[in-house]
């Protein structure tokens, strides 16, 4: 099984007191290669890391608009950095990395 970390986070804390080192986390989500050639189980894959993402960055905690706009902010990066990953993993599968390595 293989694993995307779905949500690395770079955001500073919702208190602002901690290091953005000391708040970072992130999530593994597992999946095989056979879910990346498949369109319903990538859209599972899609809707997991939305989900990590709003877990990771405590959105559903945030309370004050500022705490509102950081979480926001650390979800739309997480997302970014989930979905990167996994179009990295779709074009491995589907031999995109392999062929652009060999064309240089």
């Amino acid at each position: 099984m293989r694993f995307i970390a779905a949500a690395l986070i770079a955001a500073a804390s919702l208190t602002g007191a901690a290091s953005a080192s000391e708040t970072s986390k992130s999530v593994e989500i597992g999946f095989r290669a056979s879910d990346l050639t498949n369109v319903e189980r990538l859209e599972t894959l899609r809707e997991r890391i939305r989900s990590a993402a709003l877990n990771v960055c405590e959105v559903y905690e945030a309370r004050t608009l500022a705490e509102r706009r950081i979480a926001r902010e650390c979800m739309i990066e997480a997302q970014r950095q989930g979905e990167s990953q996994l179009t990295i993993a779709v074009a491995r599968v589907n031999g995109v990395i392999e062929m652009a390595a060999e064309v240089r």
